[in-house]
């Protein structure tokens, strides 16, 4: 009985000191291609860029609709990036997308980070206008309740904290465009 008390002290000790186990290199990478392809969602927008994205935006949106596709859905910050990840693979499930595309001048390649980029860019003026607007009606009021509120609004703009502010300002000029391809 001592022995085997000794064995799992051992045991523990090694596992409290030595830590787990390095990841695989192949697992490493994974991790790695995850961030970047998140952190693409924070590069810069070019004009050109978002003038072919509205062009390209209903021939992306008449293929989608084809597919009876259930999306996650954006409950909170993080659930949104998910649900925009979903979104990155469209092209192997929606046969011809990327012909589709190719035809109104821009490949799946250049739509995929340009959508993306798009809708962090939406996601963060609208949410500078709410937290504006927030703080605008609230001004003089105090209490618990507005506090509790306004930390959930500060912990879903920290998502959009990250867009630059040139992305912003090039996506509400074209807001009125926007709209109608992304209704």
């Amino acid at each position: 009985m001592r022995k085997f008390s000794a064995l799992t002290m051992f045991c523990v000790l090694m596992l409290l000191f030595c830590g787990a186990p390095q990841e695989s290199p192949e697992v490493e990478a994974a991790k790695t291609e995850a961030k970047d392809e998140a952190d693409f969602y924070y590069a810069t927008l070019g004009e050109s860029e978002l003038q072919s994205l509205i062009k390209a935006m209903p021939v992306f949106k008449a293929e989608v609709e084809k597919i009876d596709m259930e999306m996650e859905s954006a409950d909170g910050p993080q659930e949104f990036a998910a649900m925009l990840g979903q979104y990155s693979t469209l092209n192997k499930r929606v046969p011809e997308l990327d012909a589709k595309l190719r035809n109104v001048g821009m490949a799946w390649e250049e739509f995929w980070p340009a959508l993306g980029k798009t809708y962090m860019a939406v996601g963060a003026v609208m949410m500078d206008s709410v937290m504006d607007k927030m703080k605008e009606e609230m001004q003089g009021v105090q209490g618990e309740m507005l506090k509790e509120m306004m930390k959930g609004m500060e912990e879903v703009n920290e998502v959009y904290k990250g867009v630059p502010q040139g992305n912003k300002d090039l996506v509400k000029r074209y807001m009125k465009e926007l709209k109608v391809v992304m209704e």
